[in-house]
């Protein structure tokens, strides 16, 4: 009887190994402890209303600690190639193999119930680029000290999505 029932168990557990088959949308990468996962470039709804910037947060890239060590996040440089900004991020300590998603506005870095880390960089204007030019890629993860000049000089991973949709997050 127990015989059976573990024979039943081993083919229904190879019947679904044959139907969650994971594909990533594009292959991410890394050169260093740092890897962008996910982009969402353009937050759902208007950016501005009433003549203010609105929804800052719902903009963001997604970072993973590729590394069995806590890494801090202080100093990579997030290079956004349609435009130079020159702010690096901000010192908070991930955990080895967390995802920390990096808002564009303001806030308090924080773990959430969920375990997802959040910083903020605390921009007043919807920063990563939506409208589909033709730079590639649009926003590279440079290792500290690098600056921000539009050039692959430093960089660790990169991420590309053309055209953004309202509220669509990207895999990288």
């Amino acid at each position: 009887m127990a015989r059976k029932r573990l024979r039943s168990a081993l083919i229904a557990a190879a019947a679904l190994a044959t139907l969650v088959v994971p594909v990533p949308a594009q292959a991410a990468s890394t050169t260093g402890a740092l890897m962008i996962t996910h982009v969402r470039p353009n937050a759902a709804g208007a950016d501005i209303k009433n003549n203010k910037q609105v929804n800052l947060n719902g903009e963001y890239f997604i970072l993973k600690n590729v590394t069995k060590k806590t890494v801090d996040l202080g100093g990579y440089v997030p290079d956004i190639t349609t435009n130079t900004y020159g702010r690096a991020l901000p010192a908070y300590r991930l955990p080895a193999g967390a995802k920390v998603y990096v808002h564009t506005g303001s806030g308090t870095h924080h773990r959430d119930a969920k375990g997802n880390h959040h910083v903020y960089r605390g921009y007043g204007r919807h920063v990563l680029p939506n409208d589909g030019t033709k730079k590639n890629p649009d926003i590279r993860l440079k290792k500290p000290g690098s600056r921000d000049d539009n050039t692959a000089t430093g960089a660790i991973s990169s991420c590309n999505w053309g055209k953004a949709a309202d509220g669509r997050t990207y895999a990288c």
